[in-house]
């Protein structure tokens, strides 16, 4: 049933050239593609392919994601994360939107959040706006595709908030992420992660709240504790009023930690 609403939703409308086309994208399972993967399937030339993914567009058939990048409608809607990984290269998708995924917080995102080295513009698809963080190649680690596309492992996902406390939510927000997700990690992994991020204030950060909440064993809070920042930093990067001092982690306590 569902493969013959398919079959009326894309051909009904389309001419044979638009149905071909659609049929050969299918079988050659392109989650994304462009005027050069046309043109080497089907040796059409390029303004007969233009004008054909402009009209499969405007018809609705196809989603264009950026310039020259293309994917077939329900692909975008069946498998959204994997379109959005394979059409920015290299991405993975980070920050609140992986932190939902993995159930760290009961909000649902609807921006689709990607960590990338390069520097591209904002995006918007359907409705779905699609930001892009640029990192340095240094920082660019800690995913994997085991989840059937390009996502931050949980260790990571949280170093990247705790990195960008505005692209989860601030620091309420994030705690709590932690809080829900703290027993799930890979602890070996999580120090490992953020020593080769080589940002002390964040190990700072994570270890006063981890104290505060009580929920790592001590061994793991000196482990952090010997790449601790040396200066003192604020515990909440964008907040101002200094309410006390924390001597272990040199951190400025301008928040509450619930």
């Amino acid at each position: 049933m569902e493969n013959s609403q398919k079959q009326n939703i894309n051909y009904k409308t389309v001419s044979k050239n638009e149905a071909q086309l659609i049929e050969t994208i299918r079988g050659e399972d392109l989650l994304t593609f462009g005027v050069d993967e046309v043109q080497a399937l089907t040796n059409w030339k390029k303004t007969r392919i233009h004008n054909t993914l402009s009209t499969l567009t405007k018809k609705g058939h196809l989603v264009q994601i950026k310039r020259n990048t293309y994917t077939l409608e329900d692909e975008f809607f069946d498998k959204t994360f994997e379109v959005v990984t394979d059409a920015v290269k290299p991405s993975y998708v980070s920050f609140w939107t992986a932190l939902s995924y993995y159930g760290f917080t009961e909000q649902q995102v609807n921006t689709i959040q990607l960590v990338s080295t390069k520097q591209i513009k904002e995006l918007k698809v359907k409705n779905r706006n699609i930001t892009i963080t640029t990192f340095k190649p240094s920082r660019f680690f800690g995913y994997d595709n085991s989840e059937g596309f390009i996502i931050a492992e949980k260790e990571k996902a949280l170093l990247d908030s705790l990195y960008q406390l505005k692209k989860c939510g601030g620091l309420e927000e994030y705690i709590k992420c932690l809080r829900n997700g703290y027993e799930e990690l890979d602890k070996q992994k999580y120090i490992d992660y953020l020593i080769r991020f080589d940002n002390r204030s964040l190990i700072s950060r994570t270890g006063f709240i981890l104290q505060r909440l009580n929920v790592a064993e001590e061994n793991f809070l000196k482990k952090l504790e010997e790449h601790k920042s040396k200066s003192y930093v604020l515990l909440d990067p964008n907040g101002k009023k200094v309410q006390e001092h924390d001597g272990r982690w040199n951190v400025k306590v301008n928040r509450e930690v619930p």
